[in-house]
């Protein structure tokens, strides 16, 4: 009788007992690019009351790049959300959780093309929403390199001329 009473137990808590909120997975998102090697893009969404985890998937151009970009909850008098963790491609990323202000910054994180952003947490009241922007900006070299690049071209270039007529 008493195992009986446990599992019953058990079942219920299941069922009723643990506010789950929906979680989100986001379909590949392309980031907006410009011909100075940056992409960015802002996203938001929001959620009922309880535990979620949420995987945006961020896609660029694919060339070696620093990612920086912020996550806020969007606050009101009547809901909440704390965010638990937070992850760019699998790296950790600095959470602040204080009272109704929740966010997450990130600053030149090495990235690839491809950026999942992992957020898991909980939303309270009524429920809420939170906001981000990622930014995506590879290293496009000065003027002057090209300059230089050329300039020792056309002295290798000459040289190897010299050389020939030697």
């Amino acid at each position: 009788m008493k195992l009986q009473s446990i599992v019953l137990a058990a079942l219920l808590s299941t069922a009723f007992g643990g506010a789950m909120a929906e979680n989100y997975t986001s379909p590949v998102i392309a980031l907006v690019g410009d011909d100075a090697g940056s992409w960015t893009k802002g996203f938001e969404t929001n959620h009922t009351v309880g535990l979620f985890t949420d995987t945006w998937t961020f896609q660029y151009g694919g060339v070696a790049a620093e990612a920086t970009g912020f996550i806020k909850n969007l606050q009101n008098t009547k809901s909440n959300i704390d965010f638990y963790s937070a992850t760019l491609n699998g790296v950790a990323l600095d959470i602040s959780n204080l009272g109704k202000k929740s966010e997450i910054e990130f600053f030149d994180l090495p990235v690839n093309g491809k950026l999942t952003l992992v957020l898991t947490g909980e939303t309270f009241g009524t429920g809420a929403s939170y906001a981000g922007t990622i930014d995506v900006t590879s290293a496009v070299p000065e003027p002057t390199t090209y300059g230089m690049l050329m300039g020792g071209l056309g002295v290798m270039a000459f040289l190897a001329r010299r050389r020939k007529q030697a």
